[in-house]
């Protein structure tokens, strides 16, 4: 049995020093991953999963330490790595530990100069793994943060294979740990990750206190009543967002209302949080984005404004509350008779502790991303049983091979005596680096602020000559290079257009016509 100070000698003050104990998590978790065990960890929205796994492993890495990244952390999306490497950097350079990112937004990576920890998305893994895979050669662990966001979903796919291959290209064994605060089956999830694994789960639950409500005049009337002062407010959809959010402000004040969705800019995300983090009276209305462990401070309750897509999402969004506390005060708004005894049933489902199984379905669209990143990353080519140890597990011989073939007539890809090779076309759009991501692509612009020259997000085109982003109602004034540039405008609400979710990957359509209209595509949540 491990005591907490003497198996952490260099790490405790850093990381738990202020608190001066462990969480039951982290009590469960740290003997694990110091005995350099694999492991699912499951467990609330910050419940200390992330301490409870890096600190252990910086404890190994200072004993063991060698050149090159260590340890790899894997977010699903770019705030969440921004939001990660700001939650890390000042306590690991107390250490001597380097850390860096690497995303779409951060492009630059000097192999030379590898940090110790690097986080970053799948994307990007795809991308370093083709181009600098010397670097992953003493890898001693990948951490899989929130999983539960992609797996099940061509991304999670994608990252399956990625780390088969980082297993190829590296000299060591590392360990691998995946988080999450939802998952209905744990070991279902290890498993396709995983390897040999431990589940560690914290079944300490909090009690939930909800209140239905019609509409927003009556969860204003509520909130005012009860004192409360800090409110996050979740809805699907980016547009419904933008709608509720002109409502919050006829109540509660336009200097008292932020708005948090993927199609704003960074920015103007950043402004929210800190808004949220440092407000003492607020309310920010927000899509998933904020159901992941982006930091918005300490939240009085919280407002689902339309009925969460699952109990796993319900329980997500709900845990971001009143984090101090051992009840989760919650607001749930209904339009109809049949949303209100849906949402009791959820609320019932979710005070059992009981999550919904999900189907697993892979989506082959995958196959195609990856034989394209092997081949661009290995120009002399790859044999059939090469590819058939990195897909084993995910599809069959025939699947893999009919898909292979296809390619090679549709000139993506040739057989050289006996090795596939990238053929020039396939080249091309590596050099672009269009072959590390399997995201569907929307046509999107900029929208720029006349007055204020600020980037206030992206919209879908062709957009509205009046629409609603960031809370505000904006006026097209001109369209330029893909911009499109506005200044204010005065009507009460508009309804904007909005990237929509596709549920087949990017590379489907270069799938064989059997396998393409077959069901093997996942959703996104």
């Amino acid at each position: 049995m491990y005591s907490d100070k003497r198996s952490l000698r260099r790490t405790w003050i850093t990381f738990f020093g202020r608190y001066g104990r462990l969480l039951p998590i982290q009590s469960r978790t740290i003997p694990v991953v110091l005995d350099g065990k694999n492991a699912i960890i499951v467990s609330a929205t910050a419940s200390g999963k992330t301490e409870a796994v890096i600190a252990p492993l910086i404890e190994r890495y200072l004993k063991e330490e060698s050149d090159g990244i260590a340890i790899l952390y894997i977010s699903p999306t770019k705030a969440l790595v921004n939001d990660m490497y700001d939650r890390l950097n000042g306590q690991l350079d107390e250490l001597g530990v380097s850390i860096s990112i690497k995303t779409g937004d951060t492009p630059r990576f000097k192999p030379g100069k590898s940090p110790n920890v690097l986080i970053t998305t799948p994307e990007s893994f795809d991308s370093l793994i083709c181009r600098h895979p010397n670097s992953f050669k003493n890898i001693k662990a990948v951490i899989l943060d929130e999983i539960h966001l992609i797996d099940n979903t061509y991304r999670g796919d994608q990252l399956r294979l990625l780390l088969k291959r980082l297993k190829c290209v590296s000299d060591t064994y590392f360990n691998i740990y995946a988080l999450s605060a939802t998952v209905a089956c744990p070991e279902e999830v290890g498993s396709r990750y995983l390897g040999d694994f431990e589940v560690i789960t914290d079944h300490d639950k909090r009690d939930i206190e909800y209140t239905l409500v019609e509409s927003a005049e009556e969860l204003f009337d509520c909130v005012k009543r009860e004192n409360i002062k800090k409110l996050l407010i979740f809805c699907n959809k980016r547009v419904t967002v933008e709608v509720f959010s002109r409502e919050c402000i006829d109540l509660w004040g336009s200097n008292c209302v932020a708005v948090h969705h993927g199609s704003l800019s960074r920015s103007i995300r950043g402004e929210s949080e800190k808004f949220m983090k440092d407000a003492h009276y607020g309310v920010c209305v927000a899509t998933m984005t904020l159901e992941i462990g982006i930091d918005v401070g300490d939240i009085d309750a919280v407002v689902l404004a339309e009925v969460p897509w699952s109990i796993s999402s319900l329980l997500q969004r709900i845990g971001r509350g009143s984090r101090r506390m051992q009840r989760s005060r919650v607001f749930a708004l209904y339009g109809s008779g049949d949303e209100q005894m849906l949402l009791e049933g959820m609320f019932h489902a979710a005070m059992t502790g009981y999550i919904e199984p999900v189907d697993y379905s892979h989506d082959l669209s995958v196959v195609v991303q990856q034989v394209f990143s092997m081949l661009y990353a290995n120009p002399n080519g790859l044999t059939d049983g090469y590819f058939q140890n990195i897909f084993e597990g995910f599809c069959s011989k025939e699947e893999l091979q009919d898909i292979l073939n296809h390619l090679g007539n549709s000139d993506w890809i040739e057989k050289i005596y006996e090795k596939w090779c990238a053929t020039t076309k396939l080249m091309d759009i590596g050099e672009k680096g269009e072959v590390h991501s399997n995201i569907p692509s929307n046509k999107v612009v900029k929208v720029i602020d006349v007055n204020s020259k600020q980037m206030i997000g992206e919209v879908q085109y062709p957009v509205d000559e009046i629409f609603v982003l960031g809370g505000r109602v904006w006026l097209i004034v001109r369209e330029s290079f893909g911009r499109v540039y506005v200044k204010p405008g005065k009507a009460r609400i508009a309804t904007a257009k909005f990237k929509s979710h596709v549920s087949e990957g990017a590379f489907y359509y270069l799938l064989p016509v059997h396998l393409s209209q077959s069901e093997n595509f996942s959703v996104i949540p």
